[in-house]
């Protein structure tokens, strides 16, 4: 996928890309914890990392990111 791709070329690691895509879905870092067997605190280190990578400071920064990538 273009967002995938995306993440890639950030050198975002697996776990943070699938991380990412739920969080742009809009699921909590609980929910995404529960779905991947995970603790939240465990997913909020991911994002922090995936904030760092990218330059954003949010998941509304990365939802952003992703949108206007999309659109070039």
């Amino acid at each position: 996928s273009v967002l995938d791709g995306l993440l890639r070329a950030y050198g975002l690691s697996g776990r943070e890309r699938e991380i990412v895509r739920h969080a742009i879905r809009g699921e909590t870092n609980r929910e995404i914890a529960a779905r991947l067997h995970l603790s939240p605190w465990t997913v909020q280190d991911h994002l922090k990392r995936a904030f760092e990578k990218t330059g954003v400071r949010s998941r509304g920064g990365l939802a952003a990111l992703a949108v206007t990538e999309a659109r070039r």
